[in-house]
Parts: C-alpha cells; structure tokens; sequence
C-alpha cells in the first residue's frame, strides 16, 4: 500500500446507500456524504426530493458575493436560472452516486489530491505564524544590505592597457582609444550593442571584453578600488544613459566608458520595511514547519526507498509513449 493510502483509506460512500454515517465509518476511513444535505428550516424556493435551496441560503450567498456580480441576479429570471443551476448540481450528484461513480478512480484520485492541497494549505497558509520584533531586529540585520545601499551605476567600458611610465605605449594606446570614442560617439546613445561590439572586438580587459565590456552594477568606491578612482570620478559625472566619457587614464590603462543606468542610494528602516519582512519570515516559518511535518508523518509510517530495488527500474528515454493505463498519482515534492 502506497504512503498516500496508509494517510488515508478513503471510502466515498453515500450514507443513505450503504446505512452508516460518519460516527460508525471505521478507523482510517472516512465516510463522506457528497449529497448537497442543507439545515433544516427555511423558507424553500426550490425543491426537489428530499431537499430544496432556501431562501435565507440565498441571501447569504448573494451577500457574499461581489456587488458587481450580485447585480447579475436582480432581474427574477437570472435568480430562477442561478437557483436552478444550484440545484441542478445537486440532482446529478445524486444520480453520480447512484450509479456507483463515487468509487471511480478518476474521483477517488481528485478528492485524494483535494484532501492533500486542503492539508497543505492549512499547514502553508493558515497554520498561525508568530513573529517577534526582535526576529525582525535580527532579520533586519542579516538582511541589511538588501535595505541599505550606495548609488550604484552600471557602465560599460573599452580598456587598453598603457602603465604609467611607458611613453611610446601610451601615445599609442590614447591614439586607438580617441579613435574607438570617436566610433563610440557615432553611435547612438542607446546603441548599447554597437558599443559592446567595440568592446569585444578592442578591449583589453579580459574579465569584460567577452560580455560586450559590461561591469555590472557596482558602487563608486567598489569601482574605485578595483579600476581607480579616476573611473569612479568620470562614472559620477555621467549623468544620463547611454552618455560617453572621454578617455578616462587610470595607472593600467585608458577606459572608454558608456554609462547603462543608475540604481539610486537605498536607506530603507526597520519600520519602512516592518510588514515585507514580517510577511518574508512568516514563509519561511510556514515552510520549516511544512517540512517538520512531513519529516513526522515520514517517520510514523516508516517511509523507506530501497536504492537497490529503485536502481533497477528502467527508464527507457527512447521508448514511445504508452496509453495511460489508470489515473496518474498525486506527488508531493521535498519543501
């Protein structure tokens, strides 16, 4: 018997079919009745055998309706057409049961993965999650640069390397680089791709010049450090995107740059960011527990695979496609 059917043994019986209601079903089955049974009392204003659709029933689902959905059923004929069609339903589920369909496997197999979607979404998002201010406090730290950031700018850049000293390296790698902004400038501000093409095809930079000279998003001082502060100085002046530097010297080299955008400087709170990061941890709360749980019912019913055993299943990739013999079975994935 599979995992899912030691959960449960599911008996969907019609108690008026086979005489037991729900206090007599046996351990670990349950018994269903999937007749449409309302309270009693009321004033009908429909009725078929044995049951009707009242008219408190009614109000109630009118009033829990959208109003623009409820403003359907003013008119008396779209009220007839709705109340028909509610107990419309109800008839042929009667005759479903009557003809024995409750122990179909296409039905067994829809309310097992019902039952199942209904038990994680009780224990996903419904099951009560607290979280402390100081778990926030703590969160906020953990995740502070998320929160709090620099100004940051993405460029893109042609490099020619020339260190300070060589003379004749340096009159030569300034020529080509005034020549390579000279293209760059004949290009249109957003023609990011003929600038990357430059980049590919001259820069000496081989980090950058196999991604069209892009350097990503980084803070001034992060550029500063890694390309010298010249760069950063030339990136904070460049105020729009797609705009061209001049030649930019640095003690490695000549930079050409063309600036992609800006992410301006984030200075977000505890209490700016309280509700998403409240709302962030109650998943992650929701979600251990998920797999606490599953790790329980694993245990108490001593899930085991056998490596072996599985290890000699074919999977044939080159087979063709069978017919489906049955109903395929629901999965429930490792959270």
């Amino acid at each position: 018997m599979s995992l899912s059917s030691r959960l449960l043994t599911l008996a969907l019986l019609a108690p008026a079919a086979c005489g037991k209601t729900p206090a007599e079903a046996p351990p670990g089955q349950a018994v269903m009745d999937l007749r449409h049974t309302r309270p009693p009392g009321g004033q009908a204003v429909a009725r078929w055998s044995g049951d009707s659709v009242t008219a408190e029933e009614l109000t109630r689902r009118f009033q829990e309706m959208s109003p623009a959905l409820r403003e359907r059923y003013v008119d008396l004929g779209s009220r007839r057409d709705y109340v028909e069609s509610l107990a419309r339903f109800d008839l042929l589920v009667r005759e479903a049961l009557a003809q024995g369909l409750q122990d179909d496997a296409e039905v067994v197999e829809a309310t097992r993965r019902a039952l199942v979607a209904r038990l994680m979404r009780s224990r996903l998002e419904e099951a009560p999650v607290t979280i402390t201010d100081a778990e926030l406090a703590e969160a906020y730290a953990a995740r502070r640069d998320d929160f709090v950031r620099p100004e940051r700018v993405r460029l893109s850049h042609v490099f020619l390397a020339a260190p300070r000293g060589d003379a004749a390296a340096e009159a030569t790698a300034r020529s080509k680089a005034q020549a390579l902004l000279a293209q760059a400038r004949a290009l249109r501000a957003s023609d990011f791709a003929g600038f990357g093409q430059l980049a590919r095809e001259h820069s000496q930079e081989p980090r950058t010049a196999p991604l069209d000279g892009d350097l990503r998003f980084l803070p001034l001082d992060a550029l500063s450090h890694e390309f010298g502060p010249e760069l950063a100085q030339a990136a904070g002046a460049l105020a729009d995107e797609g705009a061209l530097s001049d030649v930019v010297r640095t003690d490695k080299g000549l930079h050409v740059l063309k600036l992609r955008a800006r992410q301006p400087a984030q200075h977000l709170s505890l209490d700016d960011v309280r509700e998403e990061l409240r709302v962030r941890l109650e998943g992650e709360k929701r979600t251990r527990a998920w797999a606490d749980y599953l790790a329980r019912v694993e245990k108490q019913l001593s899930l085991s695979v056998d490596l072996d055993a599985l290890g000699r299943v074919p999977v044939d990739v080159q087979a063709p496609m069978r017919a489906h013999t049955g109903v395929m079975p629901g999965t429930v994935p490792a959270p």
